[in-house]
């Protein structure tokens, strides 16, 4: 995965394909960082990624059988991912990650925006996610893009945007991330 990049470089997506296999196995590993530290050996480690990975390929596969997922790329190399699915009222991203040498450069928002401009384009009335609430960094990144929580679980919390909701400046945001699901009258 490419590290070391100009952080002004942008970011752009293409569809996946076969041969992206591998990369996205990778970005899975390098981001379980919950497996990594049970300190297994290295093979049962491979092992248990390999098998989240596929139950979680499974999954979405069955939740969402239409969605797409891009490949992000900077400077033309791969560098993160992420799955969007359409169901023609909305667009849920599915999952997003990109490179943990290449985040908080702006490569991640710059994913979401693309998605909110998508919607806005598409006229969809939404853009849909689920957050894990102990990922703070996360939880900020979507407020600061104008997001709101809807419904809280422990695990996850599943947010919204709406187009013409205002967006904030992600760095400035410094708001609170102990929030409550909105209610609709």
């Amino acid at each position: 995965m490419p590290c070391d990049i100009d952080s002004a470089t942008p970011v752009r997506t293409r569809q996946s394909h076969p041969e992206d296999a591998a990369f996205l196995s990778a970005l899975f590993a390098v981001n379980c960082t919950h497996l990594h530290a049970l300190g297994l050996p290295a093979a049962s480690l491979d092992a248990m990624v390999a098998q989240q990975y596929a139950f979680r390929q499974a999954d979405y596969r069955r939740r969402f059988p239409s969605a797409k997922t891009l490949i992000a790329l900077v400077d033309e190399k791969p560098a993160g991912q992420m799955m969007v699915h359409d169901d023609g009222t909305a667009l849920h991203i599915v999952d997003v990650a990109v490179a943990p040498c290449l985040r908080g450069r702006g490569y991640g928002a710059a994913l979401v925006r693309q998605v909110q401009a998508q919607a806005r384009s598409d006229h969809r009335q939404a853009v849909t996610l689920s957050v894990d609430p102990q990922n703070q960094r996360a939880l900020r990144l979507y407020l600061a893009l104008g997001f709101e929580t809807v419904e809280t679980h422990p695990v996850q919390w599943r947010m919204a945007w709406h187009p013409g909701t205002s967006v904030v400046d992600e760095a400035a945001y410094t708001g609170p991330l102990s929030i409550f699901p909105t209610t609709k009258g």
